[in-house]
């Protein structure tokens, strides 16, 4: 699975970052323009050589890893199915995506559904697993609209019908459409994160496309 979701990411990174032409017009005035513009270039080279990384690691650190996976072995994770946000009242379906055409991740035409990357991680599952969704759409606000409001502390909480994860707020980022960390949206970590991307900043109508997007990162919360 690792060596798929390398393939996936070395993929991506020759496309617009998330779903680029997903995202519909908001006014000015709706728009947030008071998160931070920060970016981080995902040159080839660098992400190449990183996504192997925990591949590489040397045979202590492996073995320290491996030690304690013993003590607490992590989840498999979860094919989840639905997302509830208490603090910004979403209560969504959550449907699996690959990528688009153009190389981008697919997501969902209409503005009530989230959709999760497939190729990547699962929700619970040690690693970065992704779920996206539209700001807005043609009919007004849609269902990751208020995910800029989030705080850390604020929990997310995913189900798979069986089993519900509850995941922690931890941060926020709004980078250029263009330039982002692909490695640490969608790469591999030895913790159990979920993050949360749409789109944010003006509407640039020239593009056709939001300015910036937003991602809110999370980490499975301990029990």
């Amino acid at each position: 699975m690792r060596h798929k979701n390398n393939r996936i990411l070395i993929g991506l990174l020759g496309s617009l970052l998330i779903f680029s032409t997903a995202c519909t017009p908001i006014t000015q005035n709706e728009a947030d323009t008071n998160l931070p513009p920060e970016s981080v270039k995902a040159p080839v080279e660098e992400i190449a050589s990183q996504v192997n990384e925990n591949e590489n690691k040397p045979e202590e650190e492996n073995q320290a890893d491996t030690n304690k996976s013993e003590m607490a072995p992590p989840l498999k994770g979860i094919i989840p199915t639905r997302i509830n946000i208490p603090a910004i009242n979403v209560d969504a379906k959550v449907k699996p995506y690959g990528l688009d055409e153009s190389g981008a991740m697919a997501v969902p035409e209409d503005g009530e559904t989230v959709a999760w990357f497939e190729p990547g991680t699962k929700p619970g599952a040690k690693g970065n697993a992704v779920l996206a969704a539209h700001v807005d759409d043609y009919t007004g606000p849609a269902i990751f609209f208020y995910l800029k409001d989030l705080e850390i502390g604020d929990e997310v909480m995913v189900e798979d019908g069986n089993q519900t994860l509850t995941f922690v707020v931890t941060g926020k980022e709004a980078y250029p459409y263009n330039e982002a960390p692909i490695r640490t949206i969608f790469g591999p970590s030895n913790n159990q994160q979920l993050n949360l991307i749409t789109c944010t900043g003006l509407y640039d109508r020239k593009t056709n496309n939001h300015q910036e997007r937003l991602v809110i990162y999370t980490e499975l919360k301990e029990t």
